[in-house]
């Protein structure tokens, strides 16, 4: 009879788990088109929009407009994101004790909203999406179980998106991703005050504009980026000697909170000659625009090897397009690369993105097409830097293009539109832009940097542009290659009377 009752107690003491799916099945919504439903265990984010368009979740916060699973006080153990959902809003699942996995369907998630996960001590098991371009503030802080954070390629990860996720054991930022303030700190209170404890552990990689020097402000310990960057320096067979702009950077006095940087070198081409040195340049002129002109990391995009996709989409359309208040803001716009003519067109100048054929660059990116793009985006003002020729000839006197080895082509001047547009080129007519062997740069990067570094950054363009000329002008035919090399500087016509007087 004990027997009986014992199994009988036991019975009735599980039934709320093993009935858990049944009995707390609900259902509502959290968006427009966007529903939620919870089966005692998953909480499920589902897109009902019936045209099949990408939807976004509401935001929702602490306090006042709570999420209503969170109101509810559902004992949520597992998220899974359906595909067709943009975000996820603001505070969605924070505070949600019990929860210990997200799974994404497919890619669509592109922001993760501020303080999503805050608090979620349980969470331990999160594979972000591929597409993710944002995590916002707070969005993982306190989360104390997970094992690792590992950021995607150009996302843009806000000031302590990770803070005191103490348990942290691995970190991979992707080179292309932007990281804020403290983003990996652990916030502890030392005699009654607040202080902030740098990350240790794992570095797996990291963007080039972290160093030992800076490291701290993104809630980095110096030992943990110095044995990475010790470790990149044994993997990775540059083909470059550092040069001695690489290493001494002026620092800014103050950050420049309104001007932007796009920077791309091409140097890996599927279809093309490699063009020598053009990575090392883009990341050390990206270093040049964090330090010494003090433009944030989050206003500073790096993209190597670019395809025509990742600037014309996401670069100029994403990111450049959705800058506010454009009309007070400056943009820096950097380029090393092949550019090439067109043959067929009247020798017409096109960008080559990493995986175009230099025999069609009618697929590339015309200039005149992207002058009129930086024109019609309307801001302050737009600096061009071009470290490349198009002549058809690169920067070890190989074709670009073929039937064009060492045979020099003059290309088209590309015509500017609206805007308060100049632009910095490396060469002109048939010249070709030289690589610098000495230095590790192409011979236009070079003096461009070694100006920045003189003048601390407090150089107005004219200036700027004269020197560049001067000295690359001198510089060229001592070259291996021996050939002649002008920069020459151009301008929109709207601001002709002043662009020498323009600064960064």
């Amino acid at each position: 009879m004990k027997r009986y009752f014992l199994i009988l107690t036991l019975a009735i003491l599980c039934m709320p788990e093993v009935f858990a799916q049944y009995n707390y099945r609900m259902e509502g919504k959290c968006g427009l088109d966007v529903k939620w439903s919870f089966d005692g265990v998953t909480l499920v984010i589902s897109n009902v929009n019936k045209k099949g368009e990408p939807m976004e979740m509401d935001d929702y916060d602490i306090s006042q407009r709570i999420a209503p699973w969170a109101k509810k006080k559902l004992n949520i153990r597992k998220v899974q994101i359906q595909r067709g959902i943009k975000n996820i809003g603001s505070c969605a699942f924070a505070n949600c004790p019990s929860l210990q996995e997200v799974i994404f369907i497919g890619n669509d998630v592109e922001s993760i909203g501020w303080g999503a996960f805050l608090n979620c001590a349980h969470l331990r098991s999160i594979s972000l999406p591929v597409n993710l371009r944002n995590i916002e503030t707070i969005a993982f802080a306190n989360c104390t179980s997970l094992p690792s954070a590992i950021i995607p390629e150009r996302c843009r990860v806000a000031d302590q998106a990770y803070m005191s996720c103490n348990n942290i054991k691995m970190v991979d930022i992707a080179p292309t991703a932007i990281i804020g303030h403290l983003v990996f700190a652990d916030e502890v209170m030392v005699n009654g005050k607040t202080r902030h404890a740098m990350y240790a552990g794992e570095l797996r990689r990291l963007p080039s504009y972290v160093n030992i020097g800076n490291c701290q402000e993104f809630g980095l310990s110096k030992e943990s980026v110095d044995k990475c960057t010790n470790q990149r320096k044994v993997e990775i067979n540059y083909d470059y000697a550092t040069s001695e702009i690489d290493t001494i950077i002026p620092v800014a006095k103050e950050a420049n909170y309104n001007t932007y940087a796009l920077i791309i070198g091409n140097q890996n081409y599927r279809f093309a000659s490699n063009v020598p040195y053009a990575i090392h340049d883009a990341r050390i002129f990206a270093d040049y625009c964090k330090r010494t002109l003090g433009i944030p990391v989050e206003h500073i995009h790096v993209s190597e090897d670019a395809t025509k996709q990742m600037i014309l989409e996401e670069e100029l359309g994403d990111w450049i397009s959705n800058i506010p208040n454009r009309e007070d803001k400056k943009l820096i716009v950097y380029y090393a690369g092949h550019g090439v003519p067109d043959v067929k067109n009247k020798n017409k100048a096109y960008i080559l993105p990493t995986d175009v054929r230099g025999t069609n660059p009618q697929r590339g990116i015309a200039l005149d097409e992207l002058y009129s793009k930086l024109g019609e985006l309307a801001f302050q003002q737009s600096s061009v830097f071009i470290d490349a020729c198009f002549s058809g000839v690169n920067r070890n006197n190989e074709g670009v293009t073929e039937g064009l080895r060492e045979v020099e082509i003059e290309a088209e001047e590309a015509t500017f539109s609206d805007g308060n547009i100049v632009v910095f080129s490396a060469a002109q007519g048939n010249e070709t832009a030289q690589g610098f062997p000495e230095e590790g740069h192409g011979l236009f990067t070079y003096y461009l940097l070694k100006e920045l570094q003189t003048s601390e950054g407090l150089v107005n363009f004219g200036d700027l542009s004269d020197r560049i000329t001067s000295n690359v002008s001198k510089q060229a035919p001592q070259l291996k290659m021996q050939k002649k090399q002008t920069p020459t500087t151009r301008f929109s016509e709207k601001i002709a009377e002043n662009w020498r007087s323009l600064h960064f």
